[in-house]
């Protein structure tokens, strides 16, 4: 670094706040303590889909694909190329036999090693094996490596029927007597007549000792299995996220120290769907089409494997299973789109302790294009052949850090004081900034209830509370706005006081304790939290003997849906390990700052610039978001009082609904949605509407993470009244799509991109949200039987939320609302136009958009009683 530089970083440093200094400081020493990033080499897998092909010229052009891809990888420096064994089905069928195609490729290539990925082990005579591999080893110069699997596809064993139900035990037991031939070790076999036969093998591979790996999914003990081999190891995102990837490396080292291997020297490989250009949004359109017919083709191959009929079991919902498929692996499991966006995922890739990417480039993308996206993974193949070695010195009036690279603490060395500040999530600071402009309070709150049956002991179910708060710092957490930086200030496990509240309601008459536990739970929703203390509170409300009901508040900086249940199967699994007086079994915590910090990093980085782009093409000419008919002006500060109505469907409605969605091959989510729209439409007078919609953005997150990680999807709907509703549905799915391929934009960011003069009255950028959920069915967890209740706080963040939910009973609906906006009789006639027109459209999607029924003698709207009385969720104690 030289003398300007540091002069000028100096200066920087100075200029911050001490708040930002101290999170630096932190930030930086985190860094100093992480395990150096292993490098990643680069190589290329084939598995071609020719589902719905004939064979012949399209055959002809794949095994050109693989020869001149081969020669490419060959000079720009790939590792390896890997060829698969599939026998008897489009979806991998024209790679019968890996051996075949490796001597091919030794013939074209020099330096790329030759791998088959994978040799069904139980198909093979181990003397065939290595026979074969030997002249290749022979062709190519020492080049050679095959990955075993035990075999998936029955039809695949019409080769060795007689192996197929021991076909893992064979394959274990083979693995070593391959290992033997190969290195030339006499193995004796069973010859004709009884006769024992010792073959001595010829040609004699190159290769003193055959490179070995172990084709897994997600089942733990394939990696157990390859440790105690002492093999490496080929894997793929499909059945596991790079989290419980993780997990299965750690098992995998673990067992191969166990049993005398070298814990760091076998390769872990993972097959990726790999295709890039410049533009990452072109990228990801182009393989839209192809990667999608693939995926098909992966999902009729596993239809046949588990004994299919050769219809579709996945009936007219297979389009969309597609779509969520595409979308998922093209932005979150596969190296598809730009240089720059696909390295979070190698980064993650490598954390996890991953050695190999294997590209998988044939799944329909043309010749040149491969290529072209070939040259491009080149350059990415580049920076991760070795960890990163810049040093970086840092000095400042506040502290003097210095990292080297990854490097570990010098031993001997203090640990490293935990992190007790840190800079607020993206979602958190958009959370805050609206607190400060409109104090939303209670509104802010998400409240969530159990009814919780059977022998529970509520001291123990403290116990458990502490424990699950310890673990995580998300739920130990205040946030501070001191020196104008919003910081999340952790405290220690521990520090601070976090008890369970308890209520007994026995002493009422049983007739009353049900509703006197529903006010009890909207007063805990309402009470404010300390600003000194961690924005938590769980209670428990004892309505019997055996009858409880558990309400948990949180502020939304610290939670979503998804994290309460995860809070939830926390703390009845700690509460059921100590009822059994057992140690709780739970995975490492992960800490909400880091992944904070990562979403940060992505949006400073331009790697969702493209996703930005859309949405600015997307909103663009909207016109004001959609609302219900206000009962006067809009107050300039709102109270976020809310008031709430329920609809409940009949159980035809729900059946159409559903077999409609099928049909048309959506979602209940789409299909409700359009029905809405529509209804929207009608009540308004306006035809181009503009909805949020909450999305779970946990696709990058660990599961167990406990934070606030959800987006609001903008969805902009237009609605043409001669259109029929079938066709509204169409274009329903296709704004859905676009949607879920672009909400990983932190909503902070479009405000400041597509608002940023903005009327602070209301929340920018739409007024109404929409949620379809599921509503839980009672489960049981520690010898309790626990089902969702619900609890109204009578408040209102937004003008209104209408949230759907599916379940064994029927569909239900809720319209929150804000009460200064809107007269409650307003919100019930929209409910009932809602349904009708619902009800309409599912009966007959042909019927057009303008002559949907909106009226009806049928009663849709509901009262809270007459809803309970049909979910029975609560009832009174006997």
């Amino acid at each position: 670094m030289t003398h300007d530089t540091t002069d000028a970083l100096r200066q920087r440093l100075q200029a911050l706040t001490p708040e930002h200094r101290a999170a630096l400081t932190e930030r930086l020493r985190a860094r100093a303590g992480r395990p150096p990033r292993r490098p990643l080499t680069f190589s290329l897998f084939y598995f071609a889909n020719n589902a719905g092909e004939p064979g012949g010229a399209r055959d002809e052009q794949a095994y050109r694909f693989l020869l001149e891809t081969a020669r490419q990888a060959d000079r720009l420096g790939f590792g390896a190329v890997w060829t698969p064994e599939r026998h008897f089905h489009e979806f991998g069928g024209i790679y019968p036999n890996p051996s075949v195609l490796g001597a091919a490729l030794a013939a074209v290539t020099e330096r790329v090693h030759i791998r088959a990925g994978s040799l069904v082990l139980p198909l093979h005579h181990p003397v065939r094996v290595v026979e074969d591999w030997s002249v290749i080893d022979n062709l190519s110069g020492g080049r050679v490596g095959l990955s075993f699997a035990t075999g998936w596809h029955g039809t695949d064993f019409l080769i060795a029927p007689e192996k197929y139900q021991d076909r893992r035990a064979y394959t274990w037991e083979t693995i070593p007597v391959v290992q033997k031939l190969w290195r030339g070790e006499e193995v004796a076999f069973p010859g004709p007549d009884g006769a024992e036969i010792r073959p001595v093998l010829h040609p004699r591979p190159v290769t003193a000792e055959l490179p070995v790996w172990v084709t897994a999914s997600g089942n733990p003990d394939t990696y157990v299995q390859a440790g105690r081999l002492g093999a490496n190891v080929l894997t793929a995102l499909i059945g596991q996220e790079p989290e419980h990837l993780a997990a299965n490396i750690a098992r995998y080292r673990a067992e191969r120290a166990a049993h005398g291997h070298d814990p760091e020297a076998g390769t872990v490989t993972v097959m990726l769907h790999a295709y890039l250009e410049e533009d990452a949004a072109a990228a990801r359109e182009r393989c839209r089409g192809p990667l999608r017919e693939y995926l098909r083709g992966y999902l009729e191959q596993q239809r046949d494997m588990i004994g299919g009929s050769g219809e579709d079991t996945g009936g007219a919902d297979i389009e969309a299973q597609l779509d969520f498929a595409y979308e998922r692996y093209a932005h979150h499991t596969a190296l598809i789109g730009n240089p720059r966006t696909v390295r979070p995922l190698l980064d993650r890739l490598a954390e996890a302790g991953v050695d190999e990417a294997a590209c998988l480039v044939d799944f329909g993308i043309p010749l040149e294009a491969a290529q072209r996206s070939i040259d491009l993974l080149a350059g990415v193949l580049a920076d991760y052949r070795s960890p990163e070695a810049a040093a970086v010195t840092v000095s400042g009036p506040a502290a003097a850090v210095t990292v080297s690279g990854p490097a570990a603490p010098a031993a001997g060395s203090a640990p490293a004081e935990p992190v007790r500040t840190a800079p607020l999530g993206i979602d958190q600071e958009r959370m805050r900034r609206l607190e400060r402009a409109l104090p939303a309070g209670p509104a802010n709150y998400v409240t969530t209830g159990l009814r919780v049956r059977g022998p529970l002991r509520p001291g123990l179910l403290d116990e458990a509370l502490r424990t699950v708060v310890a673990r995580h710092e998300v739920l130990r957490t205040v946030f501070d706005g001191a020196g104008g930086s919003p910081l999340q200030r952790i405290g220690r496990p521990g520090e601070y006081p976090v008890a369970l509240e308890r209520y007994d309601l026995t002493d009422l008459p049983p007739g009353e304790r049900v509703r006197a536990a529903r006010e009890l739970r909207t007063e805990l929703a309402r009470r404010p939290f300390p600003a000194d203390l961690p924005p938590l509170r769980v209670a428990l409300l004892a309505l019997g003997a055996e009858e409880f009901q558990l309400a948990v508040v949180k502020h939304h900086m610290i939670t979503d849906w998804v994290s309460f249940n995860v809070f939830l199967k926390e703390l009845f699994a700690v509460y059921g390990a100590l009822l059994k007086g057992r140690t709780p079994d739970l995975p490492p915590p992960v800490p909400y700052r880091a992944f904070a910090e990562r979403e940060r990093g992505r949006l400073r980085d331009g790697l969702l610039d493209d996703q930005l782009a859309y949405w600015d093409r997307e909103l663009k000419g909207a016109p004001d978001p959609v609302t219900f008919p206000l009962k006067g002006a809009r107050p300039e500060v709102p109270s976020f009082e809310g008031h709430r109505a329920w609809l409940l469907l009949p159980d035809s409605t729900t059946a159409r609904l559903n077999a409609l969605s099928r049909a048309e091959r959506v979602t209940p989510f789409m299909t409700a949605y359009t029905a809405l729209a529509a209804s929207l439409a009608r009540t308004t007078g306006e035809d181009d509407l503009v909805l949020g919609s909450p999305t779970a953005n946990r696709d990058w997150a660990p599961e167990q993470l406990l934070g606030l990680l959800l987006r609001p999807m903008l969805l902009r709907t237009r609605m043409r009244p001669e259109q029929t509703f079938r066709s509204a549905l169409a274009d329903v799915r296709r704004t859905m799509s676009g949607a879920l391929s672009h909400a990983e934009v932190p909503y902070q960011a479009m405000v400041d991109r597509l608002a940023p003069e903005r009327d602070l009255s209301w929340i920018p950028l739409f007024k109404l949200r929409y949620l379809f959920l599921y509503w839980d069915d009672p489960f049981e967890l520690s010898g309790l039987r626990l089902n969702p209740i619900d609890t109204d706080p009578r408040t209102s963040l937004y003008d209104g939320t209408i949230s759907l939910w599916d379940s064994r009973l029927g569909a239900f609906g809720r319209f929150e609302y804000a009460s200064d906006l809107f007269d409650h009789s307003v919100i019930v006639r929209s409910i009932e136009t809602f349904a009708t027109m619902l009800d309409a459209a599912v009966t007959d999607p042909d019927l057009r958009i303008g002559d949907l029924p909106d009226s009806s003698s049928r009663r849709y709207h509901v009262d809270e009683d007459e809803l309970e009385a049909h979910l029975g969720s609560e009832q009174d104690p006997a």
